[in-house]
């Protein structure tokens, strides 16, 4: 009959072989799947669902308020990542302006503001005294009140329709600058 530590080491002796064989056996093992991470999160300092950022005046007064479905700070590239971004211009002599897009950049230092994607700019907010205008891609400068593209414009309202390539708008003034390939067409009612 063996003693209490003969039989703990006869066990040893069977079972390490047979674990240390399990254990290094890899056609037995399934493969580790390795998930490999996402750049674009491993830039991010900050990730935020429905968002909402507004900007003040030196008087306290909106001066522009962005919606987003989703925000995503990059801190190296100093700029947040926005998705299905909305705009909301304000001005204390014009109606506020919408723009939305399916996507932005906004700039760490608010010096530019860019929408991709079927940008839609409204002057309004009442549908039937707006013009609506429609771009690819369009850049907000909000210090300098101004918003510009390179890209094809078309601009519609309950009477017209006016295409262009390229534009530039004072969000201030509503002054509305086509530079190239300008065509229009109006409805007299």
């Amino acid at each position: 009959m063996l003693t209490g530590r003969a039989r703990l080491a006869a066990a040893a002796a069977i079972l390490i072989p047979a674990v240390i064989y399990l254990g290094m056996d890899e056609e037995r093992r399934p493969n580790k799947i390795k998930q490999e991470p996402n750049p674009a999160y491993q830039q991010s300092d900050y990730y935020i669902i429905n968002g909402r950022i507004r900007d003040y005046d030196n008087h306290g007064h909106l001066k522009q308020q962005l919606s987003s479905s989703q925000l995503e700070h990059q801190p190296v590239q100093q700029l947040i990542l926005v998705t299905n971004p909305e705009l909301q211009l304000y001005s204390a002599s014009l109606p506020s302006h919408k723009a939305s897009s399916a996507s932005g950049i906004i700039r760490d230092n608010n010096d530019s503001i860019t929408l991709d994607g079927t940008v839609l700019l409204q002057d309004s907010p009442d549908p039937q005294q707006a013009n609506i205008l429609q771009t690819e891609s369009l850049i907000f400068y909000p210090q300098k009140n101004l918003a510009q593209t390179d890209k094809k414009v078309t601009i519609t309202n309950t009477t017209s329709t006016t295409t262009s390539v390229g534009m530039t708008i004072d969000t201030d003034s509503g002054i509305l600058k086509l530079l190239s390939e300008v065509t229009g067409v109006h409805n007299a009612n």
